[in-house]
């Protein structure tokens, strides 16, 4: 049962990666119906496009369905970060109170090394 499913997942996702080839392969063994029927420019045989129109179209949409799945799938991302990025500092950072630090200020004396730090060097 385990290895049926995984040859089924695989052929899911090779399915994906050649959808492109079997468009190729559908043109070519369907080139003369294409040709005759479904190609836009038939009215102007100068072009010999013979059915590369309809093969650029089908290519095309092909394309733009990958391109909505990459977005839909990056504004999911976006939302879930987002979603998140609201609960992780209550979550994982403690809260500090700045009074703590305070203390520090006073104990090193900054007046003097700052004049010594500031001035030009003497030629």
């Amino acid at each position: 049962m385990k290895k049926l499913f995984s040859i089924f997942l695989a052929l899911v996702i090779l399915s994906q990666v050649f959808v492109n080839v079997g468009i190729g392969v559908y043109y070519h063994l369907n080139k003369a119906y294409i040709t005759q029927k479904l190609c836009e420019n038939k009215s102007n045989p100068k072009l010999h496009c013979n059915g590369h129109c309809y093969l650029s179209k089908q290519l095309k949409k092909v394309e733009e369905g990958e391109q909505k799945q990459t977005q839909n799938i990056q504004k999911e991302k976006e939302e879930i970060i987002s979603s998140n990025a609201k609960v992780l500092p209550e979550q994982y950072f403690p809260s500090f109170n700045i009074t703590e630090f305070t203390s520090y200020k006073s104990s090193v004396p900054v007046s003097d090394y700052r004049n010594e730090l500031m001035k030009p060097p003497t030629a």
